[in-house]
């Protein structure tokens, strides 16, 4: 956990909050907290060990809601001596406001999220009304928003709302992004990777960089 800052839990979902303040990610990374990023849902963590490992200047905050594949994350990054990776286990909508400050990330990685199809748990969907213009307060200006789904249906719904409240697509309106030459791939699109499965990729940014 971080140090710096004191932690209670919400209920049944056991996420830790922030009670007081914001976390130190200064004491916690040191220089590196000044291009801080975040990844909602780590699940096995080939793009936070991968990120961890090639790019020793920047620092990465993933939270994973599963304890059981949170825990791996944060074994695996252990045990490679990733300084510049920290794993927390809770619920990413509930955690991000706590522990970010607005406008204090340079990036955040939202990689292929449960699409949620069901009209009662729509809400549950990390890039709805609420959390997009969350995901939008907490970038930086200029800010990069690197969304991947495998599901069409939820990409064009999450390109719409995206630019909706105010990101800018870097691909144009409605457009999808081509896989920059240094992307890293989450575990899941390594797989997509071998079979030739269509990934639909998003970048945007806070306007103003």
């Amino acid at each position: 956990m971080v140090e710096s800052a004191a932690m209670i839990f919400s209920g049944a979902d056991q996420a830790p909050i922030a009670i007081d303040r914001f976390p130190d990610w200064r004491a916690r990374f040191g220089a590196l907290a000044d291009r801080l990023e975040l990844e909602i849902g780590c699940g096995h963590g080939g793009y936070a060990v991968a990120f961890g490992q090639r790019c020793p200047d920047r620092a990465l905050v993933g939270i994973e809601q599963r304890r059981k594949f949170a825990a791996m994350v944060a074994g695996k990054v252990e045990r490679r001596g990733l300084a510049n990776v920290l794993i927390l286990q809770g619920d990413g909508r509930l955690l991000a406001p706590r522990l970010f400050p607005a406008g204090s990330l340079s990036a955040i990685h939202v990689h292929f999220p449960d699409p949620w199809w069901k009209r009662r748990h729509v809400r549950r969907r990390l890039v709805d009304d609420r959390m997009s213009v969350l995901l939008l307060r907490l970038l930086r200006r200029g800010g990069l928003l690197d969304f991947r789904t495998d599901v069409e249906r939820y990409a064009l719904d999450a390109v719409a709302r995206l630019e909706e409240v105010g990101f800018e697509n870097q691909a144009g309106p409605g457009g999808f992004s081509e896989a920059p030459p240094d992307e890293i791939p989450s575990t899941r699109e390594k797989r997509y990777l071998q079979t030739g499965q269509r990934v639909w990729r998003l970048r945007m940014r806070r306007p103003g960089g």
